[in-house]
């Protein structure tokens, strides 16, 4: 996730808002590609860390572990369903790039794209609404594994209400920029809970 953050700054690719993604493609194709491969190996790689929550967490607090696996598994499943955009934008690219197209063609082909934008932000504002709820109901499930610690399960439980919280004003405000605090939750989430993993198999590998 670090990595297509960097990718977005260092190559100062647009907003993926922007129509700019769309009428200069070709330029940003290779960027926008790495940035979403990256995008995607990232929430693969929290999917995957959530099946070993769910395996920490399951005979201490069943309920809270096995429902906050599910919603946030079925989050991560709809943010991955959005990350590859640059599949349809470049289908759309190359017909605005025809230089038989009229500029009615550019123009609807640029209201075509503003639509296909619209169904992936609604994905990843779903996602984001989801993984967090999980992530609450990871921590509590991590309030009865003495293994995690209460500081770690009150920080879960912290990141995921204030994911939800970033992820329903999203839900009200579309435009509004609360969604990629949502996602930033969700970062340090796993970045925290992977580290603890690690670091609880490490001690377990020397004993």
């Amino acid at each position: 996730m670090i990595g297509a953050v960097l990718v977005v700054v260092v190559l100062g690719l647009p907003d993926a808002s922007d129509v700019e993604t769309l009428t200069d493609f070709s330029d940003i194709e290779a960027g926008r590609n790495a940035e979403h491969l990256l995008y995607l190996g990232a929430l693969v790689l929290f999917a995957l860390q959530t099946l070993v929550l769910q395996r920490l967490l399951g005979r201490a607090h069943p309920p809270a572990a096995l429902f906050g696996t599910a919603v946030a598994e079925m989050g991560l499943v709809i943010m991955a369903a959005s990350a590859v955009l640059h599949v349809s934008t470049s289908a759309l690219a190359d017909l605005y790039d025809d230089p038989g197209a009229s500029p009615e063609d550019r123009q609807a082909i640029e209201y075509a794209w503003h639509g296909a934008q619209s169904v992936f932000d609604t994905m990843l504002t779903t996602g984001v609404l989801l993984v967090p709820i999980g992530i609450v109901l990871l921590g509590v499930a991590m309030r009865s594994a003495p293994a995690f610690g209460s500081r770690l399960a009150w920080t879960s439980i912290v990141l995921g209400s204030l994911g939800v919280v970033g992820a329903t004003i999203a839900v009200a405000d579309p435009g509004s920029a609360f969604s990629a605090a949502s996602v930033l939750a969700i970062v340090v989430f796993y970045l925290t809970a992977s580290w603890r993993t690690l670091t609880m198999s490490t001690q377990r590998s020397r004993h």
